[in-house]
């Protein structure tokens, strides 16, 4: 089973080469074992890593799942 900081790795990856006019849907219960943590907690923690990313985060609690897209360029804003 992947660990938790192996899967906040990939993530990283992921993120990092995300382009502009593509996002990536993340499962409500990956984003609680990911960023340790239940609900409000998780969430406002995917969105620090988001940032942190250049990417941005949105949760729909309906669906239970993230969405992550990029906020400016990758390597940096324009």
């Amino acid at each position: 089973m992947e660990t938790r900081e192996d899967y906040l790795l990939r993530l990283a990856s992921v993120l990092d080469v995300l382009a502009m006019d593509k996002r990536l849907i993340v499962r409500g219960r990956y984003i609680e074992r990911a960023f340790g943590g239940t609900g409000a907690l998780a969430i406002a923690e995917a969105g620090v890593f988001a940032r942190a990313h250049g990417c941005t985060f949105r949760y729909d609690r309906i669906k239970r799942q993230g969405e992550f897209t990029r906020a400016y360029p990758a390597g940096g804003r324009a």
